[in-house]
């Protein structure tokens, strides 16, 4: 049966807010101009000259576009900056799935690839499933708080103090399970074990039933850029605990000796 494209993409675009359109059209005329006036990007786009200095004014605002001493504009840091922290992902994602992949084989359990994406929620960028018929399966995209997960608690321990500060200051401790951490004094008190340790583990706090182990990939610094876990239900993930932690070893062994 064919698809009424036409009608799909009729009801597609009920949703489309039009300024947000508009701004993005005039983020793509940068592909072909360097620098652009406002009257420029008024006639290109086709809005008033008024509503495209609105436009250009709440970009150059928030570090998208900024403004020439001839009064055109080009494109802003912070563009830049999104564009390399995209990169930087991906870049990382390629090169780290290889040895994840390898590690869920020979482990049997589910394995994920973290980062801390905006200084409070830990976003999970890659997996690798296990053959183990019981698994965690959390999809790349996923965020949550940092304390709520191994990847995020063996990403914040490995931070400057600055970072864990600014962290308790800002996250919000509802705990999903008995075993969550409740407040930011039991947090720190984890952090310090972790650091003694070496792997972060979360014993049931996000979910009854599943246990997750992790390690930080750190940098030149000591300081974590990402972390590398092995998830499944507890019963297995306690029998097998010092396999998995070398497993974890083994792996970042092998990424640390990559060039980045």
């Amino acid at each position: 049966m064919q698809k009424d494209t036409k009608k799909e993409d009729n009801q597609e675009s009920r949703y489309i807010l039009s300024s947000v359109d508009n701004a993005l059209s005039i983020m793509n005329l940068f592909f072909d101009y360097e620098e652009l006036s406002t009257a420029e990007i008024a006639k290109l786009i086709g809005v008033s000259r008024s509503t495209a200095f609105r436009f250009m004014v709440t970009l150059e605002n928030r570090g998208f576009v900024s403004k020439t001493e001839y009064g055109k504009y080009r494109l802003g840091l912070n563009l830049f900056s999104l564009g390399m922290l995209a990169y930087n992902r991906m870049e990382l994602v390629s090169m780290v799935h290889p040895y994840l992949s390898k590690m869920a084989e020979e482990s049997g359990e589910t394995c994920h690839l973290s980062i801390l994406d905006d200084g409070i929620h830990v976003m999970f960028i890659d997996r690798a499933l296990g053959s183990s018929c019981l698994r965690m399966d959390t999809a790349p995209g996923y965020r949550q708080f940092a304390h709520c997960t191994a990847t995020g608690k063996a990403i914040l321990a490995f931070q400057s103090d600055q970072v864990v500060n600014q962290y308790l200051k800002k996250t919000t401790f509802k705990p999903r399970t008995p075993n969550s951490i409740k407040d930011a004094q039991e947090l720190l008190q984890v952090i310090d074990q972790i650091k003694l340790d070496g792997y972060a583990c979360d014993n049931e706090e996000a979910e009854r039933g599943l246990t997750c182990f992790a390690k930080p990939l750190l940098d030149s610094s000591g300081h974590a850029y990402a972390a590398i876990s092995i998830s499944g239900p507890t019963t297995r993930m306690s029998t097998d605990k010092e396999i998995h932690l070398q497993h974890l070893t083994d792996t970042i062994e092998s990424i640390n000796s990559l060039s980045f």
